[in-house]
């Protein structure tokens, strides 16, 4: 048993080599530290469906097969060092610095504008929104039951408001993303919920309620924390209270409210690649951008967001919404009948507790 053991573990090191070159002379280089990060390939990377960074195949499961590499392939470093071969391209430790602490980080620099909208115009050509027509019909149901909603909201103590303002888009009123310490525990179920009343809402959720809709329209079913392979869901609205940017992201008229809506709304989210993700987190122009074409798809059916804040224009022709290669709207109706069944039972659960 134990021969066989270690007949794998050689087998599975002759495969590293045959692929990333000789251990040993990873060894030697730097006693293997590059190749063992190549050989990373963590949960939330196969959640994102990310390809490995290494070269070896892998039949099956990727995240698996990169462990087993990496298991054989630190066990031979290991080896190597217990036996004291040599590692000539490790540098030894530098000596203590004696000068003074700088005061702050380096400038490394930031894009030029001209990069920024070059960024932009990859996105745009990968985002992903819903059809119109999806989010009309959306709209049409919310609006058919808006009062009542409003009022069984009100019987709960909530501002119905921050989830249906007129033509909103938000497909599960009184949803919203938890926000802070104690609801974050809450919500997954690490602290009692005992004399704990939502605050503003009668539901929390991690991110699973907006991406409802695009689960029944490309999947017929409800959502099971598997999107499509590396994209992820980007709010292009920012919905919660704490560190908002609608003061510096809109132009605000009159007194500011919750936006829970802003959290289901299906307007509010696309779909884009992972990697560039974060440009629409810290991207002022961009998120401008992707707000200005959903107004510009969606615009006929709703309002994007409550009457207080207005999306501002950008003059600039380079940043006109024609000026981008736009991929086409995703999805149709032909199961929007039964989500908004499903998402009608949810409200109305919620309403009844």
């Amino acid at each position: 048993m134990v021969g066989r053991a270690i007949g794998s573990r050689v087998s599975n090191c002759l495969r590293v080599e045959n692929v990333e070159g000789d251990l040993d002379d990873h060894f030697a280089a730097d006693k293997g530290r590059i190749l063992i990060q190549r050989l990373e390939y963590g949960a939330d990377d196969e959640k994102a469906g990310l390809a490995a960074k290494h070269d070896i195949p892998i039949q099956g499961k990727i995240r698996e097969g990169t462990a087993t590499f990496k298991a054989a392939a630190m066990l031979y470093f290991k080896f190597a060092e217990d036996k004291g071969l040599p590692a000539t391209g490790v540098q030894p430790l530098p000596a203590p610095d004696q000068r003074p602490a700088p005061k702050g980080w380096p400038d490394w620099g930031h894009p030029t504008d001209d990069e920024i909208l070059g960024l932009a115009r990859i996105i745009a050509r990968y985002a992903r929104f819903l059809a119109p027509e999806i989010v009309q019909a959306v709209v049409q149901d919310n609006e058919r039951q808006r009062v009542e909603w409003l009022a069984a909201l009100a019987r709960h103590g909530i501002d119905g408001g921050a989830y249906l303002w007129e033509r909103s888009s938000c497909a599960f009123p009184g949803v919203r993303r938890y926000a802070g310490s104690q609801e974050i525990a809450i919500f997954r179920k690490k602290a009692s919920s005992e004399g704990f009343k939502i605050p503003g809402a009668l539901r929390l959720d991690d991110n699973d309620f907006p991406k409802q809709i695009w689960s029944h329209v490309f999947l017929g079913k409800k959502f099971n924390k598997q999107g499509p392979a590396g994209y992820a869901l980007a709010h292009l609205a920012d919905h919660k209270n704490h560190g908002n940017r609608h003061d510096s992201d809109f132009q605000v008229q009159g007194d500011t409210k919750a936006l829970h809506g802003l959290f289901a709304a299906v307007t509010n989210s696309v779909y884009v690649p992972v990697g560039l993700i974060k440009p629409t987190d810290f991207g002022k122009r961009l998120r401008n951008l992707l707000m200005r074409r959903a107004t510009a798809l969606y615009g006929l059916h709703c309002n994007l967001l409550p009457s207080w804040l207005a999306i501002e224009a950008d003059l600039d022709p380079q940043w006109a919404l024609d000026q981008f290669d736009w991929a086409e709207p995703v999805g149709d109706c032909s199961r929007v009948g039964a989500f908004l069944t499903y998402r009608n039972s949810v409200i109305d659960a919620m309403f009844e507790g």
